[in-house]
């Protein structure tokens, strides 16, 4: 979108690998922070490198860099677009130890912190409707481009027929309790204790040492079913590949902060890629299974009434099959990057570009007239 928008790309961020030196797109990669705090840490580091590339535009993805942004953005007088892909309000109040009355107030601080913050720097970039309103509410010029996959990923998805791959069953979500790991696990072992055919393939995503340690634990505690299989992970390029082999996936997320209001972008690639799509009850994400795909869902207290909806699916093979073609076929219509983000971000980055030409020919004219 950049590119196609004029820019010259620069990805400053944390990580490891070997960094591109590409004359359109290059990067600077820095060390992976051990925890929150080291992140938070490293702000000024990374706005220090960001600012040496003299750069037109900043995009930043973080809230926590909202004050460098601003800094940078005082003294250049050039725009940046702020990125907001998490209900932060909401994500930081309530992790304070206090009483939800007290969490609600402080998310509304936090919420009106960044929008002024946004509108001060010159444009958003959200990623639900629901959450574009406050910016829209206070001028800011934003743009929505929710998580959708690419279509040049998916367009040739689903490849194989539904009843080679009916007994497969995939997680590839972060493996932690809020996603829904203790009901991954309960599902896992209860199929193995009823002798069913399925297979859970779970994609090795650790937020953490901690969580990778708690997901061996609740593996441990059940006995370690022999139907769970631990995949490497892989990046996102890998993924339709592996979701081409894959009957059912799941997308557990549990009763936790914004989980009520998302829908993971896994959901849109289940779609696309000809998966039935195994959700709970968290309102978001049903509500758009119940409307675009072929769906089982249920809770932590249903794993046999999930099953037994898995196993009817599996077992009418063929009418799954077409439902599943005819849901992929209609989701790529409309839950894709090129469809449903490209237009709208692009006009949003071009309208940056104007903005910094602005202030460049501000800038200069400054500079001369204080010469005169």
């Amino acid at each position: 979108m950049a590119l196609d928008a004029g820019f010259r790309v620069h990805f400053v961020w944390l990580g490891e690998g070997t960094p591109s030196a590409d004359a359109a797109v290059s990067e600077t990669v820095l060390p992976s922070p051990r925890n929150a705090r080291e992140r938070i840490g490293m702000v000024n580091g990374v706005a220090r490198e960001a600012a040496a590339r003299l750069a037109d535009a900043w995009h930043i993805h973080d809230y926590y860099f909202l004050r460098a942004a601003k800094r940078w953005q005082r003294h250049s007088g050039r725009a940046v677009l702020y990125d907001v892909h998490e209900y932060y309000a909401d994500y930081y109040a309530g992790k304070l130890p206090v009483p939800a009355v007290v969490q609600r107030g402080v998310a509304w601080m936090l919420e009106r912190y960044q929008v002024r913050s946004a509108k001060r720097l010159g444009a958003a970039n959200v990623v639900t409707e629901k959450m574009a309103g406050p910016f829209r509410e206070a001028g800011v010029a934003v743009s929505v481009s929710p998580n959708f996959p690419l279509l040049t990923q998916f367009e040739s998805l689903p490849s194989r027929p539904f009843e080679d791959r009916r007994w497969s069953v995939l997680h590839i979500g972060t493996l932690s309790r809020g996603y829904g790991t203790e009901l991954l696990v309960r599902l896992a072992a209860r199929s193995a204790e009823r002798d069913l055919p399925f297979t859970f393939h779970v994609l090795a995503r650790y937020p953490s040492v901690e969580h990778q340690a708690d997901f061996e634990g609740l593996l441990s505690e059940a006995s370690n079913p022999p139907n769970v299989e631990v995949l490497p992970s892989r990046p996102s390029h890998e993924m339709p590949a592996l979701l081409s082999r894959m009957g059912f996936g799941l997308s557990l997320l549990m009763p936790d902060g914004q989980n009520e209001t998302a829908v993971p972008s896994k959901n849109y690639e289940h779609v696309m890629a000809g998966l039935v799509n195994v959700v709970t009850t968290r309102r978001a994400q049903r509500e758009f299974s119940r409307e675009h795909a072929v769906m089982v869902d249920g809770d932590p207290e249903s794993c046999d009434d999930m099953l037994d909806a898995m196993l009817r699916l599996a077992e009418d093979a063929e009418a799954t099959d077409a439902a599943l073609r005819e849901k992929a076929a209609a989701a790529k219509e409309t839950f894709t990057w090129e469809r449903g983000v490209a237009p709208g971000l692009a006009a949003q980055l071009r309208g940056l570009l104007t903005s910094s030409s602005e202030a460049r020919l501000r800038s200069s004219a400054r500079h001369h007239g204080r010469r005169r």
